[in-house]
């Protein structure tokens, strides 16, 4: 019996309408301006960055959209209930930011932000049980059972970190310079320790160009691991030396660039190949 899929994205539908729902009924009690981005100081979270409600919900609904698009194609290849059900996670937990903000929660609250970061802390943290797991009972791990397990846990302690430490700031328990230390480590381990992994579309550095050719993506991942790992190393030390304001823009032009290398790089070799 055919089915029809598109009724299964009905509720993305509505869910990326909802901030279009909310804005009207609040326009009257709103502020000129609402908070659009939150820093972990000495002094917890605060507000760094405003904007009108209208640019906060366009902003939002460019985000949410974006998020559907990139997750909707992987949901298709793999037909998997667990990836469709991560997609509607995230996205609630999107909307929920979004609404909270127009009906004047203040997520810079210690409760709030402590709220917020269990629960994308427990949303990463089921779909990295998933990925590892699902792969693991397919008897298609990308590399032996005694690495997959060390990756499998270093990647919930790692991806956990890090919203872990920001619970800890609201405590005034951390610095500002703590969570982009726990990002750069985390780049650095993670490259270094997937740099033999085999062809997979869960682990790795996965372009069209990798996936496409096994060479490719040995040659790629041997590269662009050392390139990740230094990265990773660089921008933990640096983040110890540089001015404050500084380490945010290294969080961002570090990992941007070791991207941006993998993608040109495994082009590269396509194309190389493909001259051959």
């Amino acid at each position: 019996m055919k089915t029809n899929n598109w009724l299964k994205e009905l509720p993305f539908v509505f869910l990326i309408a909802i901030p279009w729902i909310v804005l009207p009924y609040r326009a009257d009690r709103l502020p000129a301006q609402v908070p659009a981005h939150y820093s972990v100081t000495n002094n917890g979270w605060v507000v760094d960055s405003y904007m009108s409600p209208i640019a906060f919900v366009i902003m939002f609904t460019i985000v949410i959209g974006f998020v559907y698009l990139v997750m909707t194609l992987p949901t298709i290849v793999a037909k998997s209930a667990w990836l469709y059900y991560f997609k509607l996670a995230i996205i609630i937990f999107f909307d929920i930011i979004l609404i909270c903000t127009l009906t004047g929660v203040d997520l810079g609250t210690d409760t709030a932000s402590n709220l917020v970061m269990v629960l994308l802390c427990t949303i990463v943290n089921g779909f990295v049980y998933w990925m590892f797991s699902v792969q693991k009972k397919s008897g298609k791990q990308p590399i032996s059972t005694k690495y997959y397990n060390i990756i499998w846990v270093g990647t919930h302690f790692i991806s956990s970190l890090p919203l872990i430490l920001v619970v800890f700031a609201a405590q005034h328990w951390v610095g500002e310079r703590t969570i982009p230390q726990a990002v750069f480590l985390f780049l650095a381990i993670m490259s270094n320790l997937t740099n033999s992994v085999k062809p997979n579309y869960f682990i790795g550095i996965r372009t069209p160009w990798t996936l496409s050719d096994e060479e490719i993506w040995r040659k790629t991942h041997q590269a662009c691991s050392k390139w990740f790992f230094a990265g990773g190393l660089t921008g933990f030390v640096l983040s110890i030396v540089v001015p404050i304001s500084w380490v945010h823009r290294l969080l961002l032009i570090i990992p941007l660039s070791c991207t941006a290398y993998a993608m040109i790089y495994s082009y590269y070799l396509y194309k190389k190949r493909a001259s051959v």
